[in-house]
């Protein structure tokens, strides 16, 4: 079964190639059929017990053997389940919303290879063969995101996606290098490889500083951004932080709560301050994977991998009824209307019904309202942030609770600007059915029920995986938080009408500007000069060296052709000469013997006379 999960979504990928263009429409339900398969077999894999379908040495570093293998525990588990799920409900969504596109036959086959690559970082049971899916993952993010390739936006975005994560992924690298060759009781190296392979996580997760890519990745098309956002790419980072938290050092984990709760009050400030629905739904990301790795840190993976889930089903729901707002108003052909911006939306309830339904249950979700699976997962990191011993334990409860309150007021904000007031736009209709059946069973998944029978604290089912808390004093703090918090959005967003943004938070506290102005201009500046000393000095050096050898070569040509061939040559000659000579000696004829015997005579009398 394990093999076949694996298999299938990369089958996906082949068969999408392999379908012939007239036959374009085929590729959709058949890769949807694939990845249903595989999500039927990873349900069944999540009730197993751990697997190991691989187990064989890859090669050796000196006395280290790295080992390629494959296989399930106890941590990947519920990740095995939950890739194949949210992927083929994408998958079927994106038959609806991706109709007509001229390049579905790419689309649908890098979903495949996305689906595939994420499982491989899942089951993969050593850091080089993770890296490997991990870069994969990074390749096919890249190809989606810049999925509309006539668009120079998208390109940017997919640029900006791979240059980050480039960043991270060589600080992984080297994070995996110092584990390998360093000694598990050095601490200090130690911690050196955990910061080094966190801040691949931070890049891959859009933690601070290296969030603002995220954002941008919103140009590529909304079921993209759903898979991304939901249970792929983003949230690997996080599954790694907890295969290695039991590992951390005491300086890692504080490393590690303070990026998470900064990021998390990032995120929700900049959510509060888009208009644009799918940066909203985007910065939320960035701040519910800082509460995620906020719990890690603080020592509470179970915690983590509960709001994971959680946060799978309900972003994943959001995204797609986004979508389906976006798909709806677009197929209406206003000109100049900007389908994602929420002040261009209003009093879609009645016309999007199932859209409208479905974007509360996930957004209440989302907010943490009680009798909805985020109220649990959020519950339970709450808990943590306030009975537990950690460092900056009050700061960091402070923090949580104010992402909590910003959280409530940018979901009503959204509600509120989308489905209610006066309508703005006429003759909208509801997505397709093929759109709206992934949308319900999602928005059904972000029910309590799902998480345990009892709304308020955690259900045994999900100790199966991770030990999780709730307490009492998580309990009430979250239901004052949802006191204060809806009458406050009341407050601020009945007239619909949006209190003036800060440009600062608007545009992700000027993080792409700060970078652009430093990094940026250092970097353009250093390429300049390296530039020049390659070509003038380097290029130059080289060139004379060159130059000068072919000199010495033409001199070297010369002497031998005219010096040491020319003594050769004379040589020769005065030999053939010599030879001509000697041999007229013995030319056969009596009158020449005769005559160069008196000859010599003469020659030896004269000599003898005197």
């Amino acid at each position: 079964m394990l093999g076949l999960v694996l298999i299938l979504p990369l089958l996906s990928f082949v068969i999408s190639f392999l379908i012939p263009e007239r036959y374009s429409w085929l590729v959709g339900p058949c890769a949807s059929m694939l990845l249903l398969a595989s999500a039927i077999l990873s349900f069944l894999l999540f009730f197993s017990a751990e697997i190991v379908l691989l187990d064989a040495v890859w090669f050796k570093i000196g006395l280290r053997e790295v080992h390629f293998s494959l296989g399930v525990d106890s941590t990947s588990r519920l990740m095995i389940m939950i890739v194949p799920v949210i992927s083929f409900l994408i998958h079927l969504y994106s038959i609806g919303y991706m109709t007509g596109d001229s390049d579905i036959r790419r689309y649908f086959a890098m979903l495949g290879f996305f689906t595939f690559s994420m499982l491989g970082i899942v089951v993969a049971g050593d850091f080089i063969q993770l890296f490997v899916f991990w870069e994969l993952v990074g390749f096919s993010s890249y190809v989606l995101i810049g999925h509309y390739v006539q668009k120079s936006s998208a390109a940017k975005a997919a640029k900006n996606a791979f240059l980050y994560n480039r960043i991270g992924d060589a600080a992984f690298l080297t994070g995996i290098l110092i584990g390998m060759t360093v000694h598990p009781q050095h601490e200090p190296w130690v911690t050196a490889s955990q910061l080094c392979i966190f801040g691949g996580i931070i890049a891959k997760s859009a933690q601070l500083p290296l969030s603002s890519w995220l954002s941008d990745a919103m140009e590529g098309p909304t079921p993209v951004s759903a898979l991304l956002h939901a249970a792929t790419m983003v949230v690997a980072g996080i599954f790694l932080l907890v295969k290695l938290s039991y590992e951390l050092t005491e300086t890692s984990l504080l490393v590690i709560t303070i990026t998470g709760s900064l990021t998390a009050l990032y995120g929700a400030i900049c959510a509060l301050s888009q208009f644009d629905i799918k940066k909203i739904l985007a910065y939320s990301t960035i701040s519910q994977l800082g509460l995620m790795v906020t719990a890690i840190g603080m020592g509470v993976e179970g915690a983590a991998m509960l709001h994971l889930f959680t946060h799978a089903f309900f972003k994943a729901g959001l995204f797609l009824a986004a979508g389906s707002v976006i798909h709806a108003v677009r197929h209406q052909n206003i000109n100049g209307v900007d389908p994602q911006d929420i002040r261009n939306l209003g009093g879609l309830r009645k016309k999007l019904p199932v859209t409208f339904l479905t974007f509360c249950i996930t957004g209440a979700s989302l907010a943490g309202i009680p009798f909805f699976s985020g109220f649990i997962s959020k519950e339970s990191i709450l808990t943590q942030a306030m009975v537990g011993v950690h460092a900056f334990r009050w700061p960091v409860l402070i923090i949580l609770l104010t992402v909590s309150f910003c959280t409530v007021l940018y979901v009503y904000r959204m509600i509120r600007f989308i489905f209610f007031g006066d309508p703005s736009t006429q003759n909208i209709l509801e997505s397709p059915w093929v759109m709206r059946i992934p949308m319900i069973i999602l928005a059904v998944a972000s029910c309590w029920f799902v998480v345990s029978l009892n709304p308020f604290t955690v259900g045994d089912w999900f100790r199966y995986s991770f030990i999780v808390h709730t307490s009492n004093e998580a309990l009430i703090a979250s239901v004052i938080i949802l006191l204060v918090a809806l009458p406050t959005a009341w407050f601020l967003y009945h007239k619909k009408k949006a209190p003036e943004t800060i440009f600062f938070f608007q545009h992700g506290f000027l993080m792409d500007a700060f970078y652009k102005k430093t990094f940026g201009v250092f970097t353009l500046k250093l390429s300049t000069v390296t530039d020049t000393i390659d070509r003038k000095w380097i290029d130059g050096i080289l060139h004379l060296t060159v130059y000068g050898q072919v000199v010495f070569a033409h001199g070297v040509a010369w002497f031998d052709r005219h010096i040491v061939d020319g003594i050769v040559n004379t040589g020769a000659w005065l030999v053939k000469r010599t030879g001509s000579v000697t041999r007229s000696f013995q030319g056969g004829r009596i009158q020449l013997y005769i005559f160069w015997a008196v000859t010599g005579l003469i020659i030896f009398l004269f000599f003898a006379l005197i």
